[in-house]
């Protein structure tokens, strides 16, 4: 059975493994994000070189804007050296092996939608939980492209009372502020977590084992913002889109107290917002959490052929 690299290059870490043709993950590891584009590509390079003839291509998932057919990248998001890079062509000269490039969110997503918890979805949603905040749609087991948006049926009916226009733009305002701050990084919570918590270093476990006990208010206090935020965005979602499903995405997702809440504070957001066009669902963690990227960079592999 072909093996193949993949490898999620994420903010503050590159996770990597070998995946196989049944998506089974062998091998897992990471290190950090280099700071340099020279780091950056000898790492990776030395990386693909390290299992040789084991491999039959590897399979990237990378954060920015990514044309997914070349595998280049016209903004490396929160890696700012990679902007304007053919990652993919660079690689497979150097290492003389085929390479994919797609963009993280749309790699979770498409994973999820594929063998996870959007399949079936007629139009879902995977909200990546990380250094950043990814977004992907997907449809029917594949990723939404700018033909799909030409459909009407995917957009939510648009209110036309004044009073409801004050409160949805009030509404879609809130959440475009919380993308543009950040606000949803599972990182910065964690860091202000453990910050507050006066942790020596940065200790997820150690922060939601804290937050399960309900023995620190401020804590308490600082985790209902966060996922308030969380509850923002996906409330804008479906006020734009008649999603019927979101998943949570990100090795945070893993924290059943983190579905929990986010899900009572959309509850929360609905009573006092405008909700009669939206779909009170539930909301849930992906199947594949922390791994999700590597499986759907694989899968975007595959579709390429």
């Amino acid at each position: 059975m072909m093996k193949y690299l993949t490898i999620d290059i994420g903010g503050t870490f590159v996770k990597h493994s070998l995946i196989d043709e049944n998506h089974k993950l062998t091998q897992t590891d990471k290190f950090s994000t280099p700071g340099s584009m020279d780091d950056f590509l000898t790492a990776i390079k030395n990386l693909i070189s390290r299992y040789g003839n084991e491999i039959s291509g590897v399979c990237i998932a990378c954060p920015g804007q990514v044309d997914a057919r070349t595998g280049y990248l016209f903004k490396g998001g929160l890696i700012s050296y990679l902007k304007n890079f053919p990652l993919a062509s660079c690689l497979s000269k150097e290492c003389q092996l085929p390479v994919s490039v797609i963009n993280d969110a749309n790699a979770a997503g498409l994973a999820e939608a594929k063998y996870g918890n959007l399949v079936g979805s007629q139009l879902g949603a995977a909200l990546v939980l990380g250094t950043g905040v990814g977004l992907a749609l997907v449809s029917n087991g594949e990723l939404l492209s700018f033909k799909n948006f030409e459909r009407g049926a995917l957009f939510a009916k648009a209110k036309t009372d004044q009073t409801d226009k004050k409160e949805l733009f009030t509404l879609r305002k809130k959440g475009v502020a919380s993308l543009i701050e950040n606000s949803g990084s599972a990182v910065q919570f964690i860091h202000r977590a453990s910050n507050l918590l006066g942790l020596p270093q940065e200790d997820g476990k150690e922060v939601f084992k804290i937050l399960a006990s309900k023995t620190n208010p401020d804590l308490t206090t600082e985790f209902e913002n966060y996922c308030r935020e969380i509850a923002y965005l996906i409330l804008n979602l479906q006020k734009i889109f008649n999603l019927d499903r979101v998943i949570i995405g990100g090795g945070i997702s893993q924290q059943k107290i983190l579905i929990e809440e986010i899900n009572r504070q959309h509850h929360l957001l609905l009573k006092t917002t405008l909700s009669e066009s939206v779909q009170n669902f539930s909301i849930k963690a992906g199947k594949f959490h922390n791994d999700a990227n590597l499986i759907g960079a694989y899968c975007h592999f595959k579709e390429l052929g």
